[in-house]
């Protein structure tokens, strides 16, 4: 389970990716759309088929994102980086993350000579 500190994104994130717990089991849109392409190739006639009846709650669900997005600048300024940008990101921050594991590794080693002596 992804577990996001930005509110907005975790908003995002529930609307769109289905909850494997929940009784109330969302739709993917490719299996969606793939669906509702296959019953109007089906029953070109019927018209209580159409695309635009078959696909709109994904289109509710997009809207949704999209208000979600336009609520937050951090959301917004998050989900306009660049795929470099997120790489150089993800990297700062993962070197951020071994100097803060060596200084409590070295901590560690300090309160073990303290209680030792």
């Amino acid at each position: 389970m992804v577990t996001l500190n930005n509110p907005h994104l975790a908003q995002i994130h529930s609307t769109l990716v289905p909850d494997p717990n929940s009784e109330h089991q969302t739709l993917e849109f490719i299996p969606q759309l793939y669906y509702s392409l296959y019953q109007l190739k089906k029953e070109p006639n019927n018209s209580s088929i159409s695309l635009e009846n078959t696909t709109s709650s994904i289109r509710h669900r997009l809207k949704q994102c999209k208000s979600y997005i336009e609520e937050s600048e951090e959301c917004r300024t998050l989900l306009g980086q660049t795929c470099t940008e997120w790489e150089h990101a993800i990297e700062q921050r993962e070197r951020e993350l071994e100097v803060k594991k060596q200084v409590l590794t070295t901590l560690s080693e300090q309160i073990k000579q303290l209680k030792g002596t």
